[in-house]
């Protein structure tokens, strides 16, 4: 165990060495390795929102379907084996552990100083190789183009809705967030694009048109009726109908996420991947994506969401009044980093909370939580608790069965919290781990 902490403690401190958007040294440090990303069938995506609940369940149809399969999302919540999954099961922490030991020992000896992502991205790529599967999911970390996993050659680009985030890094216009996003699209593999806005939707399709990638469009080639808050949808699509499709993930905001996998699947189909409607729909019913509206825990009523920016906000707010009614009232612990737009996030979360604890985050940019104070205090009593696993006790201490609590503002502070809820089920992992 000291051995394993010692080794994450190192990789954790490639951190400091920021992120780097260039693609040249990640074809270096592949190419070093025998280029495992060359020997995978993958399907890559990017988005603003809802890139993780697609990929989640688009990996969870093909398990479903027979189909052996590696999941790279990003972050992760608890530990960091979480990011690499293989058929459903977290990297065992010895398996990472002589992953991380042998590449440390083959990039040192070449000079190559990775950042923390490069490094896990080419991790991720020769586990999933070397470990045999049918096919790979491989979600972006921030924008597209130059992204690190941007050096696959997919099957398959998919793009869900577009949005403001990490402006400083993608752009301050839709469109040129869109552009970013839209490097994932390879010439001639086919594009799903799950955007609506208009200038974002223009910008993809000019790009998957200049490469010769079919396209496929949310309301033009499919659509989706939700039947929220039930947690089904029909969907309809140029070779896939189907009727109340049921989920295993809470939101209206999840239904178009379940519909752009679902053209995923067309598309795959398509190819000649066997995924019939059967796998679909179990697929769908038994995926598992936490930290998104998951519910923690019933009496009381606590929910742990990842909502860290104004579009995931309010896709929460819509989520909490189908689910539990439009006058539900949370007692909040709220945390987020400084970068977000923190003023909008607490004028849309204020009038629909009844107390609020604030709480810092501890890695990355973290938000002093004082200066939140009064941006939640117009709306509700606030106080300022400055160790989430504290504050998470002291809320709990002090609600009552019919209470509601809420605890959101960023993915980082879910996964601070979220082993005082596994603790209280007996567990420490979220996922199984890999034989």
């Amino acid at each position: 165990m000291e051995r394993l902490q010692q080794t994450l403690d190192w990789l954790y401190s490639l951190e400091a060495r920021g992120e780097i958007y260039k693609l040249e040294r990640m074809d270096q440090a592949l190419e070093r390795i025998g280029n495992p990303h060359l020997r995978l069938k993958v399907v890559h995506i990017a988005g603003t929102k809802g890139k993780g609940s697609v990929a989640a369940m688009l990996d969870s149809c093909l398990r479903a379907a027979g189909y052996r399969t590696g999941l790279y999302t990003k972050p992760h919540l608890v530990h960091l084996t979480e990011r690499t999954r293989i058929a459903g099961a977290e990297m065992a922490p010895a398996q990472m552990l002589e992953y991380i030991e042998r590449l440390r020992g083959i990039y040192e000896r070449a000079g190559l100083a990775l950042t923390f992502f490069e490094f896990t991205v080419a991790l991720m790529f020769l586990y999933f190789a070397e470990t045999g599967i049918d096919i790979a999911v491989v979600e972006t970390g921030l924008g597209g183009r130059l992204d690190s996993t941007n050096v696959v050659r997919p099957l398959l680009s998919v793009i869900t809705p577009i949005g403001f985030d990490h402006m400083e890094y993608l752009g301050y216009t839709l469109r040129s967030i869109a552009a970013e996003k839209g490097g994932i699209i390879k010439p001639g593999a086919p594009v799903v694009i799950g955007a609506r806005d208009p200038e974002a939707r223009a910008t993809l399709v000019d790009i998957a048109s200049q490469r010769r990638s079919p396209a496929m469009l949310i309301e033009r080639d499919f659509t989706y009726c939700s039947h929220s808050p039930e947690h089904r949808l029909d969907y309809h699509g140029l070779g896939i109908n189907m009727g109340a499709v049921e989920l295993g993930v809470a939101g209206r905001f999840q239904h178009e996420n379940a519909a752009i996998a679902l053209a995923a699947i067309e598309a795959l189909r398509s190819m000649g991947w066997r995924i019939g409607e059967d796998s679909i729909r179990r697929g769908l019913r038994e995926v598992y994506w936490p930290g998104r509206f998951d519910v923690v825990q019933r009496r009381p009523l606590v929910v742990l969401d990842c909502a860290h920016n104004e579009l995931s906000v309010e896709a929460l707010l819509d989520t909490i009044a189908s689910e539990l009614g439009p006058q539900a009232r949370a007692r909040l612990i709220f945390g987020c980093l400084s970068d977000k737009n923190w003023p909008r996030m607490a004028q849309l979360l204020g009038p629909r909370v009844r107390d609020v604890t604030l709480t810092r985050v501890k890695p990355k940019r973290p938000l002093d939580p004082e200066r939140l104070v009064e941006h939640f205090a117009a709306f509700a009593p606030v106080r300022v608790i400055r160790e989430p696993s504290e504050a998470v006790a002291r809320v709990m201490a002090e609600a009552c069965e019919e209470d509601f609590v809420l605890v959101t503002g960023s993915v980082y502070l879910v996964g601070e919290v979220y082993p005082h809820f596994l603790a209280a089920q007996g567990r420490t992992r979220l996922f199984p781990e890999a034989a």
